[in-house]
Formats: C-alpha cells, structure tokens, sequence
C-alpha cells in the first residue's frame, strides 16, 4: 500500500504516457502552445486528485484535500441557490464516510463510475456532448488506476 507522496508519484507516472497518447490522439489538443500548456496542468490535476481519491475514506491528506473542495464548491452551490446539487453533493461526500476502506473506493468499477460527470456534465449542461468531457474523465480514470497499482490491485486482486 502506498503513501500519500507514492500516490502522487504513481499518479505522475500514469500521467505521462496518457498525456502523450491524447496529444497526439486528440485533434482537440492540436492548438497554441499556451492552450496546450494549460490543459496539460489541468489534466495533471484531476490526475494527481483522482490518484488520492480511493483513500478519501480513511483519515488522510488525500481525504483532507477533498472534503476542503467539497466544503467550498457546496458553500459555493448554496450561495447561489442550486439547493438540489448542494443536496447531492452532501449525499455524495458522506458515502466514503459509512464504508470500510479499501471497499468500493477502491473498486474498478468505482474508477469508471466516480469520474462520470466528467463525461455526463457537457453533455446536460453545455449540451456539447460527451466528447468535451472526455480528456478530462480518461485524467481521471488513469489517476484512479494509478492508485490501484500503486496499492497493488491489479484485475481485481490485491498483490501479496
């Protein structure tokens, strides 16, 4: 089982061939060095952030981290009046909170699902379509995965 710091370098690791891979498979990050720049560090970010998340549900930096960006984005929802995604987001930050670790956090199908409002937000929001989100849902997975190996699971069983 990894540290907080051999999640982040796990997370990097993963990062780099899947940054590569989407520069040059991608017809959306052919654009100005500083856009390019700029979407390479937020995809870095949700990398590194979803690298931390399966331990959101143990007392860790990682689980610090989140709660601190869960508190302000439901201030910030509540402020503005959108009480039902305040209410949702409440529900989605306690569930980590009643599960033992290493339970569904830590699952692969966890790594696909949790990430899906990256895909499932352009499309009922900006009505872009799924495509807008999916650099930034592919970040989140392989930061995800990152973590599993890191923790040594692999296909669903835990390395010895």
């Amino acid at each position: 089982m990894a540290s907080y710091r051999g999640h982040i370098w796990g997370g990097l690791l993963f990062f780099v061939p899947f940054v590569i891979l989407l520069v040059l498979g991608f017809e959306l990050y052919r654009q100005p060095l500083p856009n390019l720049i700029a979407q390479v560090a937020i995809l870095l970010g949700i990398t590194l952030l979803f690298a931390l998340f399966p331990d959101i549900d143990i007392k860790s930096k990682g689980q610090r981290i989140f709660y601190i960006i869960f508190f302000c984005v439901d201030l910030l929802l509540i402020v503005s009046s959108h009480w039902r995604e305040a209410a949702f987001l409440g529900l989605f930050a306690m569930l980590p909170l009643i599960v033992e670790h290493r339970g569904w956090t830590h699952s692969f199908w966890a790594a696909l699902i949790v990430p899906l409002p990256f895909l499932l937000v352009p499309i009922w929001f900006a009505k872009t379509g799924w495509k807008a989100g999916l650099p930034y849902y592919l970040a989140a997975v392989t930061g995800y995965l990152s973590h599993r190996f890191m923790d040594g699971i692999f296909f669903g069983r835990q390395r010895r």
